[in-house]
């Protein structure tokens, strides 16, 4: 580098090296560990205007405290801080290892995005001012992995877009064991827009998930009692059995060796004990009277069900059981907020839990298929990674096709937390029709990770485009079709913020809050039949690539906005802050008044007088015999060295009252000697009070002052308890 300066200093052009060059310099490097080789660059001259512009930008932004980072492919988000005087430090060109599971993956689509960058500078003045940079302090950190950079060797000043230990809501397992605690933060119910969710790897919540299994198989099997005798009156009242295919399948059907009427029976009992517990009603039942399956007669149960309604099978005398059927499921429907979304095929969706881009994950509908799958990866098992979860049965479809939404939102802050909602959203859409006869990944899958591998069907209607994807709009035109307009934002919106805001409150209390940190998220929900929103999942650092022309325009529109909202109305609070929309923001915790302590010493006051005798024995040792301790005590005048100073404030009320009792001593009989008057001296301590309405400014209270109030015991009883609340030790400095 030393010859390379000199040369390039006596030449008319400045030669910049830039980190790519150097290092594509050092492949033909002469195998000489004392001197490194010459290196001659050829890069396009740089006019020295350019340079001088490069300086005084770079001058500027350090002054303002304007460098940044960026890791991984975000041109638009790199464009956005360059428009605001923001200069890069680049970091070093090297292979990026591999993302850990609990990090999203972005699509083979950003790979040219880099590339694409470089073709639109050709005079390197960006790269020129990186180098200019290259010591200086990074205050904008932007990256796609958390653990990029470290939060504990940050400074005060420096923004990054990530916070320390969000995976506790942003992976399955951590959203599934998080969202069982929000009855400690909020009055909602998790089960009414999350779908329940088990980590089978536990076994407590693996017998748990078993039970449910059970319970629910039994209540798909009245819905099935309830849908079919419903599918064969309509075929009554509007066919009138002219449907050749349903009478053919009828007549397959019967066929089949039906399936015992106690099957149902069974299943009412089941479903009846489960309501009785919600009412704490078997407590009152004793063990013997509560008629429990065994493990050999719910399998028996459970073949019966998958003969029934994976099989098609018949059920003896079904048309008897209509009644009690829709009378328990009617009962069932005011404690289960779930009941909507099972069907009747008891589907569960299982899923890696900490894994992104629908890697994993299966749909499966026997109970034993769904151990056998979960047990076959030790790997999982052992880290608690697996999840299963209950499968929405009843969608919302867009001309028969199953679709999902990603929404994103951004937390500016934990504490208070701080939660930003955006106004946009768009749809993925399945490739196949929607359809509970096959279990594909095709179908049920709406990821565009997997759906884009795969060819749409050409039963599929012509509105759904090819590269499967719908803007907010468009499926709100879907609607207003229907009639349904109005329920995008009376029911979709809200409930998707009320989702996201209960899931941020149950992990509030895990994450590291940092200030000048934030994050930006992507929750994915899907729509049951009555529009209703579930919340499945959370993404970190969601992908941002232009994939289709729909992610193109919202991705690029996000991550301005997030700019806006972070950087923007940090120096101006009136800011735009584009489509990002304020939700939440936690009010301070008010900090209680500190109001200080009173202090009361209550006593009799102490005469001087020889006259005055005590009404209580001094005390003795306690090694003495019991008998000792309580007989007579002979009077002994205390010598005046052992006479202890009292408070001035207590000495001067004192000598007030022998004054007093010395002018009336005269008067006084003998025999009648003058009750101890109980003195109440009430010490107030400074009070310190806090201001918490955000200043910083403190009230300081003082009351110095010690009040001094006499009380004469009028009763015998009082007179009593005044003499036994005697001081028996005085400090010897005053009370303060």
């Amino acid at each position: 580098m030393v010859s390379l300066g000199k040369k390039a200093a006596d030449s008319d052009n400045a030669v910049i090296l830039s980190l790519e060059k150097l290092q594509d310099g050092k492949e033909h490097s002469l195998p000489c560990p004392s001197y490194p080789p010459e290196i001659r660059v050829g890069l396009p001259d740089l006019n020295p205007s350019r340079v001088k512009l490069a300086k005084s930008l770079v001058e500027k932004a350090i002054k303002m405290h304007k460098i940044f980072t960026i890791q991984g492919p975000y041109p638009v988000v790199r464009a956005a801080l360059r428009a605001r005087g923001w200069i890069e430090q680049r970091m070093p060109q090297q292979v990026q290892p591999r993302l850990n599971s609990d990090s999203r993956s972005y699509d083979a689509e950003e790979d040219n995005s880099e590339e694409t960058e470089k073709e639109k500078e050709p005079d390197r003045l960006h790269s020129l001012m990186s180098r200019l940079v290259r010591n200086e302090m990074v205050y904008f950190y932007w990256t796609n992995r958390r653990d990029a950079i470290c939060t504990n060797s940050l400074q005060k000043e420096q923004i990054i877009n990530h916070f320390a230990k969000a995976g506790s809501f942003t992976t399955k397992a951590g959203l599934c064991v998080n969202l069982r605690k929000l009855h400690w933060f909020d009055s909602a119910d998790a089960d009414s827009f999350f779908p329940r969710c088990y980590k089978l790897a536990a076994c407590d919540e693996k017998h748990a998930f078993i039970e449910d299994y059970r319970r629910t198989a039994c209540t798909s099997l009245l819905k099935y009692v309830v849908e079919k005798d419903q599918y064969i009156q309509w075929n009554e009242m509007h066919q009138n059995f002219q449907d050749v295919r349903w009478l053919k399948k009828q007549s397959k059907l019967r066929c089949k060796p039906p399936v015992p009427s106690e099957t149902v029976t069974t299943a009412l009992r089941v479903c009846q004990e489960y309501l009785d517990s919600l009412e704490h009603g078997d407590i009152d039942k004793s063990l013997e009277t509560q008629q429990t399956l065994t493990q050999a007669q719910w399998e028996g149960f459970l073949n019966s069900y998958y003969l029934v309604a994976h099989g098609g099978a018949q059920i003896e005398k079904s048309e008897n059981f209509v009644s009690s059927c829709k009378a328990m499921l009617q009962k069932l429907e005011k404690v289960c907020p779930q009941l909507g979304i099972d069907g009747t095929q008891n589907i569960w969706i299982v899923k890696p839990g900490a894994k992104s881009r629908g890697r994993g994950i299966k749909c499966e509908k026997r109970l034993d298929q769904i151990l056998r799958l979960v047990n076959i990866d030790s790997t999982l098992i052992k880290e608690s990674k697996w999840v299963v979860q209950k499968y929405i049965e009843k969608p919302f479809l867009v001309h028969d096709i199953k679709f999902d939404v990603r929404q994103w939102f951004l937390v500016t802050d934990w504490n208070p937390l701080t939660v930003w909602f955006y106004k946009k959203c768009y749809l993925r859409f399945s490739t196949q029709p929607y359809s509970l006869d096959t279990l594909d990944s095709s179908v049920h899958l709406c990821n565009n990770s997997i759906q884009k591998h795969l060819r749409p069907s050409h039963q599929r209607h012509r509105c759904i485009p090819a590269h499967n994807m719908w803007l907010d709009d468009q499926f709100k035109a879907f609607l207003a079709r229907q009639g349904k307009e109005a329920l995008w934002e009376t029911v979709v919106v809200p409930g998707m913020k009320k989702a996201v805001i209960h899931a941020l409150l149950t992990a509030q209390d895990l994450i590291e809050s940092r200030k000048n940190t934030f994050e930006l998220y992507g929750a994915d929900f899907m729509l049951d039949f009555s529009l209703h929103p579930w919340l499945l999942e959370i993404n970190a650092s969601p992908t941002m690539a232009p994939s289709t022309c729909v992610t193109a325009q919202l991705c690029t529109a996000v991550q301005e906005d997030t700019l806006r909202v972070v950087l923007d109305r940090r120096v101006d609070r009136s800011a735009n802050t584009g489509d990002f929309q304020l939700i939440y923001r936690q009010a301070a915790v008010g900090v209680p008044l500190y109001i200080g302590i009173n202090l009361v010493v209550e006593g009799i006051a102490v005469k001087h007088s020889r006259r005055f005798q005590c009404l209580l024995p001094p005390l003795k040792s306690s090694q003495l015999p019991s008998s000792k301790r309580c007989g007579a005590v002979k009077e002994k005048e205390p010598g005046p060295e052992k006479v202890q100073s009292l408070p001035k404030v207590i000495q001067k009320a004192q000598e007030n009252k022998t004054t007093t009792s010395s002018s009336n001593e005269a008067t006084t009989s003998p025999a009648f000697l003058p009750e101890p008057s109980i003195s109440r001296v009430a010490f107030h301590l400074p009070v310190t009070v806090l201001s918490v309405d955000g200043g910083s400014s403190f009230e300081h209270l003082s009351k110095k002052h010690a009040e001094v109030s006499s009380v004469q015991p009028t009763t015998a009883t009082e007179k009593k308890q005044a003499s036994l609340r005697m001081v028996m030790s005085v400090p010897n400095s005053p009370v303060k």
